[in-house]
């Protein structure tokens, strides 16, 4: 049912038995041992393709233990369900540069590979475990892998000298030709060695990258499986209070983990949204000590090559290798900062205002998505950055449809409600409010935390406003007045709306002076703004970059 090929230097009786019992076939699986005495492995496998009696041939070191009981078995069996594969081996990558190194993108490597050196045995773990699935990839690594003879279009390239590169270059040749390659981590390996790179190496690797100049770089985008969680860290400048971005980041986050996502938050940390926070299950990480990073104090160890060392005092040391899927970044400063301490993981950024200079958006590589949360920020980024719409989409703030529902006020005197922080981009609304609702005849309720303008200052002696201090029951206000007003388009404006009630829409430019005024009906598509709606648009987002 299977042949098994591998070189050695000298006969191995006991490899040979390990492989026939391991495999659970007996009878049914061929073993071809090759002598090499100086032959390059290219040459060798193809001597061992030619031989071989079944369709089915597996490639392998000379050092290696199964560990999967059955092995045979199972390859059979993944070969049977999925036809369109030729290639299948344990641990290979998506992506492959333009340099030759198939491990150059850790976050693109797939599969799991036991390795025991000097005594000590550790699992690499280059990606989730996926049960009996097959994981697509670009090339497979030589330590164990096999072929399908009646689905492969290439042979081992022989002009491919020594022990490097053999691997790579047929899986490579195959998949440009088609053939599907894939990676397993039902079948478990254990490489009594590490690999290690020489000059040989070095020369093939040229020697390659030169040959598939015009195909590479090269990615496959990754395949999510059902249930399998997607990694987020949301990164922003705060996540403590009310804010309209504080709450946009709470109510994702809390989305997304309904929907599947793992999601960490790391921010300058406060309550009364932290505690929130926790309470849902949204994994914290204050931002001088992003996950994976350590802030040195002067007083704790670090161990080096040249043994432990103390660490310096507000250094920020990696002390783990923690790996996310994507980076949901917010705010300049932010974005900036967790850029430079994750370089290899994608990223998406939300931009939340067009008048505020802490939502300038970075420009980066690494960022392959902006959202914007209403059309006018779309059309900021476009004219003022030059970003190309195509990496803009339009995603609005989303909103917990559970706590904002239709109403009817049954007030005596119309009120109107503004919520939002008491500042100087608010100030010139707040007393066009006042005076437009007193000459109305109409409350006026204003909600928010004061920062820099004294709202009893604004208020003077007008008896028809009443202020009150932020809050996290918002639904409270918001269903019992009967109008809203807001800057732009802010999230009492959208909660108004789920709430059946019409919003007054503030523009204003960024020194919060009045541009026009203009009261909105309920708009048709109001599910767009739901948070489960928001959050799935936003997975989608995150799969589209996840490379």
């Amino acid at each position: 049912m299977i042949t098994i090929v591998y070189c050695t230097r000298e006969s191995k009786p006991e490899h040979r038995e390990h492989l026939i019992k391991s495999s659970g076939l007996h009878k049914h699986a061929e073993v071809i041992e090759i002598i090499n005495n100086g032959e390059s492995l290219t040459t060798c496998y193809n001597r061992g393709l030619k031989q071989a009696k079944n369709d089915i041939v597996v490639f392998c070191h000379d050092d290696i233990t199964i560990e999967t009981k059955q092995w045979g078995n199972k390859l059979v069996k993944l070969y049977d369900k999925n036809p369109e594969y030729g290639i299948i081996g344990v641990a290979g990558t998506k992506h492959m540069a333009e340099s030759g190194m198939w491990w150059e993108k850790r976050k693109k490597m797939y599969g799991r590979v036991k390795h025991t050196s000097e005594g000590k045995s550790w699992l690499s773990s280059y990606s989730p475990d996926i049960a009996n699935d097959v994981e697509e990839v670009i090339v497979v690594d030589g330590v164990f892998f096999s072929c399908h003879k009646g689905r492969i279009k290439k042979d081992f390239d022989e002009t491919v000298e020594g022990f490097h590169f053999y691997d790579v270059s047929f899986s490579f040749s195959n998949h440009i030709e088609g053939v599907k390659v894939g990676v397993v981590t039902n079948i478990r390996v254990n490489h009594e060695s590490i690999g290690q790179t020489n000059e040989q190496w070095e020369e093939n690797r040229k020697i390659f990258a030169e040959t598939y100049k015009d195909k590479l770089p090269i990615n496959l985008n990754r395949t999510f499986r059902k249930n399998e969680k997607i990694k987020v860290l949301i990164g922003c400048v705060s996540f403590a209070n009310h804010t309209g971005s504080e709450l946009y980041i709470y109510e994702l986050a809390k989305e997304l983990i309904k929907q599947g996502c793992e999601v960490s938050v790391c921010s300058q940390l406060g309550d009364p949204l932290g505690r929130k926070a926790n309470a849902v299950g949204i994994k914290l990480y204050n931002i001088q000590e992003p996950p994976g990073y350590k802030l040195g104090d002067g007083k704790w160890t670090i161990n080096t090559q040249n043994g432990p060392v103390v660490s310096t005092l507000n250094h920020l040391y990696k002390v783990q290798d923690i790996q996310f899927d994507v980076l949901h970044l917010n705010h300049k400063p932010v974005t900036e900062h967790l850029l430079k301490l994750y370089p290899e993981t994608e990223a998406i950024c939300s931009i939340h205002s067009e008048v505020i200079d802490l939502e300038h958006p970075v420009i980066h590589p690494q960022i392959k998505k902006y959202i914007a949360i209403r059309p006018e920020i779309k059309d900021f980024l476009i004219d003022r950055f030059g970003i190309n719409g195509d990496m803009i989409d339009i995603v609005y703030n989303p909103i917990d449809y559970t706590r904002f529902k239709p109403t009817v006020s049954n007030n005596k005197v119309p009120t109107v409600l503004f919520v939002g922080t008491m500042d100087y981009l608010r100030e010139q609304a707040i007393r066009d409010l006042i005076e437009t609702t007193k000459s109305e005849g109409k409350y006026l309720w204003l909600v928010g935390k004061e920062n820099g303008i004294k709202v009893s200052d604004l208020i003077g002696d007008n008896t028809h406003v009443t202020y009150h201090g932020p809050t996290w029951k918002v639904e409270d206000f918001v269903k019992r007045c009967d109008e809203t007003a807001g800057i732009l388009l802010g999230r009492t404006t959208i909660e108004g709306w789920l709430c059946g009630k019409a919003g007054w829409i503030y523009d204003i430019d960024a020194s919060g002076q009045v541009k026009s005024k203009k009261l909105y009906d309920i708009p048709n598509d109001i599910d767009k703004f739901r948070s489960d709606n928001v959050a799935k648009e936003i997975i989608e987002k995150y799969k589209e970059i996840v490379e």
